[in-house]
């Protein structure tokens, strides 16, 4: 029984209206990862804030809150100089993360610093001055102490003993000796470092601590992030007066999509990046979805399997058509469709294609046995197509004849002899092509080229000198078989078009420069190329060409002897060396 097509795509339409379970699962399955991507952004945006308020937990209690002590202190008029003195050492030894205190005097030239002894012998083990890592300059001191005391001054990194310090500056409200004077603290960043380096967050994500530059905080390397999408947009937020908490999806170099938030802690110029890669992200999706995605899928499998069966029914015969067209795009006329037995319209299609390819194999084959300009002439016709007849053109036209061919074919098999004239022929067929010609024809050992265009007299000649180059090298290859070519060239106007009856047409080009052509190949010497007076005419001034004017040559059909010259490729001359004078072999007997 045949079933048609059109049957077939019924068929499938019907199994696929059950569909609509399929469209409600994937709603489902949507809104489910709708759902936990707000869930993973809400944890971006809570780990960002719990990050920054801890942060600035840090600062206003474990540093802040006792340096405002100590200055208070200091600020008591009744005690003296020694007491104060000894306040700032009782002070700092009670401070773990404090490694030095610094009293400046606006009048005063040095400051007085009062510093941990471990940390200070720890900087000695590595620096000839620890004192000039922790001494705070005056001038700096006194740009910075009255901008307020909400900020944390100068994080800098000791890359020898891998410490983070920075700097909290206090003014003193009470004079000392008579000058302002302002307490300065050097605060070791290691608890702080050691807070965000083991936060839980890191793993199932990334935290990254940047400054107002994008350099990366905490990183031996201070590595310049400035140029990933979330750090550049961090940076614009921290410049500006804002300090909202942000979240964005972005891309990173490698393709990677990423969730990320950021948020600013406020004694810092810092950003509080945090980062987790969109795929683990929406990980639990599969969890959350796996029972919906059972019950959709035994709905969906009826569905499925009768796709697949008409699927494959329907779509191995299109591949197979479809590589069937490739192959024969590459060129390839021996391929057929096979293996397509449905009795239905693809089958048709496939028997057409197998016919299709055959026909144009043999076109293809036909296509090898006239020339180019033959092939343009018809893809250029109407519907009627080529018509009897021709037109007046200028082209150039070359001759070349193997000689010692006769001789060569004597006592020798015919294969041989086609071999070897075939092998000589493919050369000079390439080397024609190469220069822009088109062989109109082979007539025994000799081939005729024709060349067109505003340079066809110089690709002409430079074809020539290229066709003798490669029968020296043939020559080698086939010594015995001592096989030489002489070649004609005259340029002019000729008729181009079909010639015959309308059963049997042949494009060609006919006219006496075409004879011109032939005659001067047949005075040619083995070795020599010989042009007409026209073809010297147009390519004297180019260059590259040496020619000899010779014995004007009678032909048969010319009343008048023609001017004749022989060309060769110009020799190359070397900086101070002449040319070595270029000897003509002796003209041998000339064919009439």
């Amino acid at each position: 029984m045949r079933l048609s097509l059109r049957y077939k795509l019924l068929i499938f339409s019907i199994i696929i209206a059950i569909l609509p379970l399929a469209i409600a699962g994937q709603n489902l399955i949507r809104i489910a990862q709708d759902e936990l991507k707000s869930s993973a952004n809400d944890q971006l945006v809570t780990t960002a804030r719990q990050i920054t308020e801890e942060i600035n937990d840090i600062y206003e209690h474990a540093w802040l809150a006792p340096l405002l002590l100590i200055r208070n202190a200091i600020d008591e008029e009744r005690l003296g100089v020694e007491e104060k003195i000894a306040l700032l050492t009782l002070g700092i030894a009670d401070l773990q993360a404090v490694v030095a205190l610094q009293i400046t005097l606006e009048r005063a030239p040095l400051p007085l610093i009062v510093s941990k002894d471990e940390f200070v012998e720890r900087l000695g083990a590595e620096l000839d001055d620890p004192l000039a890592v922790l001494r705070v300059q005056k001038d700096f001191v006194l740009e910075n102490g009255y901008s307020g005391i909400d900020k944390v001054h100068d994080v800098q990194y000791i890359p020898e003993t891998d410490d983070w310090l920075a700097t909290v500056i206090l003014p003193l409200e009470s004079k000392l000796a008579g000058s302002d004077a302002l307490l300065s603290a050097r605060i070791n960043l290691s608890r702080l470092r050691g807070y965000l380096e083991n936060h839980a967050f890191r793993q199932t994500g990334e935290l990254t601590v940047v400054d107002a530059a994008g350099q990366q905080v905490f990183g031996t390397e201070r590595a310049d992030l400035s140029g990933l999408d979330i750090v550049h947009e961090a940076i614009q937020v921290l410049g500006s007066s804002s300090r909202l908490i942000s979240v964005e999806p972005y891309a990173r170099p490698d393709g990677e999509v990423m969730l990320g938030s950021f948020s600013f802690p406020l004694p810092f110029d810092w950003a509080i990046v945090v980062e987790k890669s969109e795929r683990a992200a929406y990980l639990a999706v599969g969890q959350m979805v796996s029972s919906l995605v059972v019950w959709v899928s035994v709905g969906l499998a009826i569905a499925i399997a009768g796709a697949v069966f008409f699927a494959l029914r329907i779509s191995r015969p299109i591949v197979a058509i479809g590589n069937a067209a490739i192959e024969v795009a590459s060129g390839n006329f021996q391929t057929r469709v096979e293996n397509v037995t449905s009795k239905d319209e693809i089958g048709d299609l496939a028997a057409r294609i197998n016919d299709m390819i055959g026909q144009l194999n043999e076109r293809f084959q036909l296509m090898k046995f006239v020339s180019g300009d033959t092939m343009a002439a018809i893809q250029s016709s109407d519907e009627e197509g080529v018509k009897l007849g021709g037109a007046r053109e200028r082209v150039a036209i070359l001759f070349a004849d193997i000689r010692g061919y006769t001789a060569f074919s004597e006592g020798r098999d015919p294969e041989v002899i086609v071999e070897v004239l075939n092998h000589y022929f493919q050369r000079q067929a390439d080397i024609v092509q190469a220069h822009g010609g088109d062989i109109d024809k082979f007539v025994g050992d000799q081939l005729m080229a024709v060349f067109h265009g505003e340079t066809m007299s110089r690709d002409a000649v430079a074809c020539s000198l290229e066709i003798q180059g490669v029968m020296d090298e043939l020559g080698r290859e086939y010594a015995k078989a001592e096989l030489e070519v002489g070649i004609g060239v005259d340029v002019g106007e000729v008729v181009v078009g079909a010639m015959g009856s309308s059963q049997r047409m042949d494009y060609t080009v006919l006219g006496d420069h075409v004879n011109v052509a032939a005659r001067l190949c047949s005075h040619a010497a083995p070795k020599e190329t010989l042009i007409s007076e026209s073809v010297q005419a147009d390519i004297k001034s180019e260059g590259g060409f040496a020619f000899k004017a010779l014995k004007p040559l009678s032909v048969k059909g010319k009343s008048k002897a023609l001017k004749v010259y022989s060309v060769d490729a110009a020799p190359v001359v070397t900086k101070g060396r002449k040319p070595a004078a270029k000897t003509r072999q002796p003209e041998k007997a000339t064919r009439t």
